[in-house]
């Protein structure tokens, strides 16, 4: 009786199917219990099941692997919490099990699905599921992964086999930045992709509720500032990124709080990932006259190697420390983790070019393109010191250059 109470309120609601069906996304509309009310025609056209055949059934009936006990928990807490709840397909990988076939050459089986789980106001134990397909994304994802990897693998080949002259030195250089700036859009994309799925979510909510009739003032002006918060972060991380790249041709006054605070900006996903206790002790107000966009491209390499190691070793309690102090004549950076430290037979190597201790996508370049950097263009030193606890590497930067 409950079942069918609910399918005739379901029905006295003002709710445009063909408008409903028009939506490039798949909606369900379900219970707790995964029981299905509604099933639009885009997930008629994906899952070849129809609507007639699929209503009054659980969903784990007609797709029996869905990880029910996960789903079930994911659409109870949308319902207590009454707020929209999404997951990325870099969480969430699929939902339904929908074959691909609109991608030549996928890397994936089944199509890459962001999942949007929005309750219903006039019947609070439902919710509408909303499925959206970023296969697309995650394929694209995938293969510039794979071609960072490649691309860094045929320039080591390449330097290799180049004579060790001048040409060599400054060849090393800019394939190390080359590798920074494939790793860099690595970085830009994972940090893209929350937020475009966000705007997502926040305009399927719209076209549901205005289906639904619930469409007030309050909602769009909400809907607009979450649209327009998430559209400048996606406007200042391309900012970053853009003047991370930028030669530097004059020497600035650079604030070396904000330059550590940058790199997190840019690692700030890893460290989030893997845990990290991060912890830095420094005056706000220590400042020095140097290239900017250089030195912070150092301090990014070196916490990365920090970021790598820990994958490398089962560390219980990850921590990285920086301590900065300033002096009559220059600055001193400390950078330690304790993240299994570095053999003593490597440690003389570590600044050479193409010596990695890293097991894979280790190009040999990072600490060499620092030292390069710091001794020659910025007129610093470097040194780095090591042993089965951990590593600390240890900068010295002029005040003025």
């Amino acid at each position: 009786m409950a079942q069918k109470q609910t399918q005739q309120d379901l029905r006295r609601i003002d709710v445009s199917k063909e408008v409903l069906s028009a939506i490039n996304n798949g909606i369900i509309i379900l219970d707790s219990s995964l029981q299905v009310y509604y099933y639009n025609k885009w997930m008629e056209l994906h899952t070849q099941h129809k609507e007639d055949y699929v209503i009054g059934k659980k969903l784990n009936e007609i797709f029996p692997t869905i990880n029910t006990k996960t789903l079930i928990r994911k659409i109870q807490t949308a319902i207590k919490i009454q707020t929209p709840t999404y997951y990325t397909a870099s969480t969430s990988n699929y939902l339904i099990p929908i074959k691909i076939n609109q991608i030549k050459n996928p890397l994936f089986e089944y199509m890459q699905q962001d999942i949007s789980i929005i309750p219903l106001k006039e019947h609070k134990e439902l919710v509408s599921l909303i499925i959206t397909d970023q296969t697309n994304m995650a394929n694209t994802n995938a293969l510039l992964q794979s071609n960072i990897k490649k691309v860094k693998e045929l320039n080591k080949a390449l330097i290799e086999e180049k004579k060790k002259t001048d040409f060599q030195h400054k060849q090393l250089l800019s394939n190390s930045r080359s590798a920074a700036m494939g790793e860099m859009i690595s970085m830009i994309a994972h940090q893209w992709r929350q937020p475009l799925s966000l705007i997502n979510t926040v305009i399927a909510t719209i076209k549901v509720n205005k289906e639904l009739g619930q469409l007030n003032d309050e909602l769009i002006n909400k809907s607009i500032d979450k649209i327009e918060k998430t559209t400048h972060f996606l406007s200042h991380t391309i900012d970053d990124f853009r003047d991370y790249f930028k030669p530097n041709k004059i020497t600035t006054k650079v604030n070396i709080s904000n330059i550590f605070e940058k790199s997190l900006f840019f690692l700030k996903n890893e460290l989030k990932q893997t845990n990290i206790d991060y912890k830095i002790e420094i005056e706000p107000d220590i400042s020095i006259i140097t290239y900017k966009n250089e030195l912070l491209q150092c301090i990014i390499n070196i916490l990365k190697n920090s970021l790598d190691a820990f994958e490398e070793h089962n560390i219980e309690n990850k921590e990285i420390s920086v301590l900065v102090k300033q002096h009559k004549n220059n600055v001193h950076i400390d950078i330690i983790d304790n993240a299994g430290g570095i053999e003593k037979k490597n440690l003389e190597k570590v600044f050479e070019p193409y010596f990695s201790t890293k097991s894979k996508n280790g190009t040999g370049l990072g600490l060499y393109m620092c030292k390069t950097i710091i001794t020659e263009h910025i007129e610093g030193n470097i040194s780095l010191e090591s042993d089965q606890n951990g590593t600390k590497v240890a900068i010295e930067l002029p005040n003025k250059m």
